[in-house]
This record gives C-alpha cells, sequence and structure tokens, in this order.
C-alpha cells in the first residue's frame, strides 16, 4: 500500500455533511466527499459525465486520514449572513429574472437569507492510501489540476501550495510533507490531532459513522444513489 499526503490551508474552509437549506454548517475536519471532489476537479472529471461513477469509483475507495496541523494562530469559525436574489425586478430582462430564486412551482420566492458557517485559519495534511497506480495520477493532477481546487467552496481557495507528497505508507508520506511547511517538524502520527478511516469498529471504541463517502457529485446518474453512505471513522488526540 503506497500514500499521498497533501497541504489544506486558507483563511477559510468549510466543510458541510449536514447542511440543509438556509443553514450551511461546517465540520471541524474536512469530510471525505469534499476531499474527493477536490481531487476529481484536480482530475478534470466532469460530474455532468455518465461516467462520473466509474471515474471517481477508484478516488472514493482510497483510505482517508486527515490530520490537524498546529498554526500561529487559534481556529475559530465565522458565520456569514448571505442573501441571494434581493433587488431585482420580476419585469426585468430574462437574464435578470434567472437570478430570482423560484419555488418548484416556478413562482418566484423572493429574496432567501441563508448563514454560512466557515473555519477560520485552519491547516490540515490529507492522506489518502491505497493503489500506487492511482495515488501517481492524483499526485501529478495536485501538481497541475485540470480545474480549480478549493476547501469546500469555490471561495476557499488554497492561501499555499497543496505540495502534494508520496510515500510507501502513512508516516512516510506526511513527514514528507511537514519537511515542506515551514514551522512544523516531522514526528509520528499520534503527536497530531487525527481522523482516521478504519476497517472495523467495535461498541464502545468511539468510532462514529460521518454520512460523507461519495459515490456521484452529478444529479443525473438516475439509479446511481444521491444519498452518501456512512464510513467507519475513529478521532485520535495526541496525549499531552
Amino acid at each position: 500500500m503506497s500514500s499521498l499526503a497533501f497541504y489544506i490551508d486558507a483563511p477559510l474552509q468549510s466543510w458541510g455533511a449536514s447542511s440543509k437549506f438556509q443553514l450551511r454548517e461546517t465540520q471541524n475536519f474536512p469530510t471525505k466527499s469534499a476531499i474527493v471532489g477536490l481531487l476529481a476537479a484536480a482530475m478534470g472529471i466532469d460530474k455532468y459525465s455518465p461516467q462520473e461513477p466509474a471515474q471517481l469509483a477508484p478516488i472514493a475507495s482510497l483510505h482517508l486520514t486527515v490530520v490537524k496541523l498546529p498554526k500561529p494562530v487559534a481556529t475559530t469559525r465565522l458565520t456569514d449572513f448571505h442573501t441571494i436574489g434581493g433587488g431585482y425586478d420580476r419585469k426585468a430582462s430574462t437574464r435578470e429574472k434567472m437570478s430570482i430564486p423560484q419555488k418548484a412551482s416556478g413562482a418566484p420566492f423572493g429574496t432567501v437569507i441563508t448563514r454560512r458557517s466557515y473555519l477560520t485559519d485552519a491547516a490540515f495534511a490529507a492522506i489518502l492510501s491505497g493503489d500506487s497506480e492511482v495515488l501517481v495520477e492524483l499526485h501529478q493532477a495536485l501538481l497541475d489540476p485540470i480545474w480549480g481546487v478549493w476547501f469546500g467552496r469555490k471561495s476557499c481557495i488554497p492561501a499555499t501550495p497543496l505540495t502534494p507528497t508520496l510515500g510507501d505508507d502513512e508516516a512516510q508520506a506526511f513527514n514528507a510533507l511537514l519537511n515542506t511547511i515551514p514551522g512544523i517538524s516531522p514526528g509520528p502520527l499520534d503527536h497530531f490531532e487525527f481522523q482516521q478511516e478504519v476497517e472495523t469498529s467495535q461498541p464502545g471504541d468511539g468510532t462514529f459513522y460521518p454520512n460523507d463517502q461519495p459515490i456521484a457529485f452529478g444529479a443525473h446518474h438516475g439509479p446511481v444513489p444521491t444519498a452518501y453512505p456512512a464510513r467507519p471513522v475513529r478521532h485520535h488526540r495526541p496525549t499531552p
């Protein structure tokens, strides 16, 4: 098994897993669906293509560990009060009418108010493990992405290069990545806080099950499920 690590650093990040309608929350750690989506964009996978589920499958099958990295400032949350579709004239041109939110019936909805949450000043390392050929392709894609990459939303663009690194295992890829980041010394994974995808779980072992295992992002695939299945994840905090 081989591993690929890359750096996630931005002033704003948003990792939605349970967002509904006008309330758009963020998780404290990047979700697997967002990481796979980022990689799919780098690879140039078209979510409107009928081949998308088959193209995503090798990426989504990779084992994911996400490590929280220290920064000089504390990570906090920011909630943005956001409006959509306000101030448009219903009698105006067709182009302006297209910006007015509509109900399912087609009737105008008016201004939509949303609250969108972000993590501020957070940094992570994403480590993927599995098929070495897939990881080499992803490494090249992250160095020269076909489409833009961002951290949860298009407004959350990277502040620093992703600097992807390859290794024979998680520890090697992770420490190779840390060697590229100023101010962070390489060390064992268990010296950091991280969330790790696991193969099996037992009652009471702290495993939780986020619904963020992606199958397809496009809405056109018919029988392909649109819901995200759960996957077992364990959270590790370093011993003081």
